[in-house]
């Protein structure tokens, strides 16, 4: 998580990146976790049901995720775009390049984690899917507005690259603190 979160600092440095091209990668960072979480809520079961039963059952609940995720984040990069100016860099996102090797590394990040700790760890056994459904929520809210308040902060004072690491390591706090969160939440469900 915190080697992921770090590849940013070396676009900033060795990139010349400033606060927008952070705030389109976190953006992009919550369309991964969103994604992600479509096969956690299809997964989500009591031990005692079959899995063919739990996901067939989860299906309603993974379309109406997708659908509300899926604009929530759609309203985001509109914002990112018009609000920052950041269209061209979401633009430049299909040609490939640093910016899109590093939300890669974010993908890593997040697919390890969900094999390692969701599946490996069945934290997906006794877990609600509606429960599942609302965890990315408050990750991503808390993380938006504080990305956006530091953008806002960071485009006000200028760009120096003191602040957009300041940025980053804000960013990284908060994604410990959610992690630590969503992984305890099987002990809460099992115990």
């Amino acid at each position: 998580l915190i080697a992921a979160n770090t590849v940013p600092i070396f676009g900033v440095i060795y990139f010349g990146w400033d606060a927008n091209v952070i705030l389109v990668l976190y953006w992009l960072e919550s369309v991964i976790i969103g994604l992600l979480n479509i096969p956690k809520i299809l997964a989500c079961r009591k031990a005692e049901t079959p899995m063919a039963l739990a996901m067939f059952g989860n299906l309603f609940i993974a379309a109406f995720y997708t659908v509300h995720y899926g604009m929530f984040t759609f309203g985001h990069g509109v914002f990112l775009a018009e609000m920052f100016g950041a269209r061209p860099i979401m633009e430049g996102l299909l040609q490939g390049g640093p910016i899109l090797w590093t939300a890669g590394s974010f993908f890593a990040s997040h697919l390890f984690s969900m094999f390692y700790n969701f599946f490996g760890k069945k934290e997906y056994l006794g877990r609600e899917p509606n429960v599942q459904m609302f965890s990315v929520y408050g990750r991503v809210f808390v993380m938006h507005i504080v990305i956006l308040l530091g953008g806002f902060a960071v485009q006000t004072f200028g760009a120096p690259i003191i602040a957009v690491i300041m940025l980053i390591g804000l960013k990284i706090l908060i994604d410990l603190a959610a992690h630590r969160k969503e992984h305890e939440m099987r002990k809460v469900v099992t115990t």
